[in-house]
C-alpha cells in the first residue's frame, strides 16, 4: 500500500559540479512540489549486498528496501550519484552503497542527508564495484546510471528525515579508511590536513588548484597522531573551491568513496570541515639528548649503529614540512645520513622541508665544511644556514626568515646531470666563519623536495674547526 503525502519545498539557486569528472551540464532552479511515500519494505539492504557479486546481476524479484541519504549535491561536491546507508537499530555497522542517476540537482528532489528513501529493485542491477554495492542500470557491462526518464520509477523519498547527528560515526582516520565504510556517513576525528596541502612553497592553496585527474584535487589528511595520510577530494565545481585550505585541526564530515583502489573522503558542504582546534605539529622536530654548542667537530657517523635512525644525540632532525627525517645510512662500510622525496617509480614524490641542525660555538670557531654526494638528481635539494641561538629554541617552530643562507659558500657542491648519480662522496668546500658572527647557534642542513624534485642527498664528514 502506498500513502502519498504532498509537501512544499522552497529551493534556492546554486552552481552545481562534479567529484571525478567534468560535465557541461547546465543547471536550472529546482522549484517543485515533493512529493513522498510511504511504502513497504520486503527485503534489507544487508540481503541485497550478501547476493552482489562484482558482476552486475539484474534484480527480477518485486522488492523494497529502504535506506538512508548521507550524501548531499547541493554545493556541487557530489554530482549524479547518492550514496546511501542503513541505520541498525541494534547499534551494528551500518551498511552503505551507492545509486548512480543521470540527475542533476538531486537534493532539489528531496534527496538530502537524513532523509529515509525506498528503493524498487525490480528491473535495476546489482554489483559489488571498487568493494561497495552498487544499484543502477547496464552499462557496457557495469553499473551506470539510471536514466532521468526511470529513476522515479524506483527511488521513492520519505517524509522521515532523521538528524544525521544520531547516526554520524566518529571515526579516527586509520579506522574510516575501509571498504565497510564507503558511502556511509563519517566524522573523522583529530585530523588536519598535511603541510603539503596548506601552502605549496610559495603560496596557501585553495580546494581546488591542480586538476589530480577528474576535474578534481587530491589533498592528504593526516592524523594528529601521524601514520598514514588518506586522500581527500575537491571538485572543481564546488562552490567553495576558491578558498584556502583550513590550517587548523579538528573534525571533518563527509562520505568515503573509492575509485580503483584510492579512497576518497568527500565533504557535502564546506561547514563539514570544523578544523578550529590551533595546527598540530605531527613530525615534530627530534631532538637530541647531548647538545653541546662547541668549537670543534668530527662526525663521520660511525658511532651510530641502527639503520633509518633517525634520533642523533648530539643533533636536531626537524621535519619541518612533511613527514621524512634525515635518516642514518651505510653502503659499503661507510656511514652517512640521507634525505630523499623519492616515492617510488612512477609515483609523484613527498614535498619536504627538513632541517639538519648541527649546534656550533661562532666565537671560538674558524671553519665549517661537509662532504656530500648528490644521486638520482632530479634538481637543487639542498641548502645550508646558519642561525643564532636567539633565532631558534630546539623542538620549536622554524622561522626561516631568520636563518642565513650561506649555500653559495660551498664552492665544491655539484649536481651531475638531470638522472645522473654521483658515485663518491666530494668535499663542498670550506666555510670561513666571519669573525662578526659571534656566539652560539647552529649550521643548519636543509633538505627541499617537491613531487617532483626527488633528489637524494647525502651527507658526511662534517667538520668544525
Amino acid at each position: 500500500m502506498k500513502k502519498i503525502i504532498l509537501k512544499s519545498l522552497l529551493l534556492v539557486t546554486i552552481s552545481l559540479g562534479i567529484t571525478s569528472c567534468i560535465n557541461d551540464d547546465s543547471y536550472s532552479t529546482p522549484t517543485n512540489t515533493l512529493e513522498t511515500f510511504e511504502l513497504t519494505t520486503t527485503t534489507t539492504v544487508a540481503a541485497v549486498n550478501d547476493d552482489a557479486t562484482t558482476t552486475p546481476v539484474e534484480y527480477t524479484a518485486d522488492d523494497i528496501i529502504e535506506a538512508y541519504v548521507t550524501s548531499s549535491d547541493e554545493s556541487g561536491t557530489f554530482y549524479k550519484s547518492i550514496s546511501f546507508q542503513t541505520i541498525p537499530a541494534d547499534g551494528s555497522a551500518p551498511i552503505g552503497f551507492s545509486v548512480p542517476i543521470d540527475v542533476t540537482t538531486l537534493y532539489g528532489e528531496g534527496f538530502t542527508p537524513g532523509r529515509k528513501v525506498y528503493i524498487k529493485l525490480k528491473g535495476l542491477y546489482t554489483a559489488e564495484v571498487f568493494g561497495s554495492l552498487q544499484i543502477g542500470s547496464l552499462f557496457e557491462g557495469g553499473i551506470g546510471r539510471i536514466s532521468v526518464f526511470e529513476y522515479k520509477n524506483h527511488l521513492f523519498p520519505s517524509a522521515t528525515i532523521v538528524d544525521e547527528d544520531t547516526f554520524v560515526r566518529t571515526l579516527t582516520l586509520a579506522e574510516a579508511y575501509t571498504n565497510a565504510n564507503q558511502n556511509t556517513l563519517v566524522e573523522l576525528d583529530e585530523v588536519q590536513f598535511t603541510d603539503s596541502s596548506i601552502n605549496d612553497g610559495t603560496n596557501n592553496r585553495t580546494y581546488y588548484d591542480v586538476d589530480s585527474g577528474g576535474g578534481a584535487t587530491n589533498h592528504l589528511l593526516t592524523a594528529l597522531t601521524g601514520g598514514t595520510q588518506r586522500i581527500i577530494r575537491f571538485s572543481s565545481f564546488a562552490i567553495f573551491t576558491g578558498n584556502e585550505v583550513a590550517q587548523g585541526s579538528g573534525k571533518i564530515r563527509g562520505v568515503l568513496s573509492k575509485f580503483n583502489s584510492d579512497f576518497q573522503f568527500i565533504v557535502r558542504y564546506e561547514s563539514d570541515i570544523k578544523l578550529n582546534n590551533p595546527r598540530v605539529d605531527v613530525y615534530p622536530a627530534i631532538v637530541g639528548n647531548a647538545n653541546v654548542f662547541s668549537a670543534s667537530l668530527n662526525e663521520p657517523f660511525t658511532s651510530y649503529n641502527t639503520t633509518n635512525q633517525t634520533n642523533f644525540p648530539k643533533y636536531i632532525n626537524d621535519a619541518a614540512k612533511g613527514s621524512r627525517y634525515w635518516q642514518l645510512k651505510s653502503f659499503s662500510s661507510n656511514k652517512y645520513i640521507e634525505m630523499s622525496s623519492f616515492n617510488g617509480s612512477g609515483s609523484p614524490g613527498i614535498p619536504a622541508n627538513t632541517l639538519f641542525f648541527v649546534p656550533v660555538d661562532f666565537t671560538a670557531a674558524s671553519t665549517f665544511t661537509f662532504k656530500e654526494e648528490i644521486r638520482f638528481n632530479a634538481g637543487l635539494a639542498l641548502k645550508v644556514y646558519y642561525v643564532k641561538s636567539e633565532n631558534y629554541t630546539p623542538g620549536q617552530q622554524v622561522n626561516m626568515s631568520l636563518f642565513t643562507n650561506i649555500t653559495s659558500g660551498f664552492t665544491g657542491i655539484s649536481y651531475p646531470a638531470i638522472g645522473s648519480s654521483e658515485n663518491a662522496f666530494n668535499s663542498a668546500g670550506i666555510y670561513e666563519i666571519p669573525p662578526t658572527l659571534t656566539g652560539t647557534g647552529y649550521f643548519v642542513f636543509e633538505y627541499i623536495g617537491t613531487t617532483t624534485v626527488t633528489t637524494t642527498v647525502q651527507i658526511d664528514d662534517i667538520v668544525i674547526n
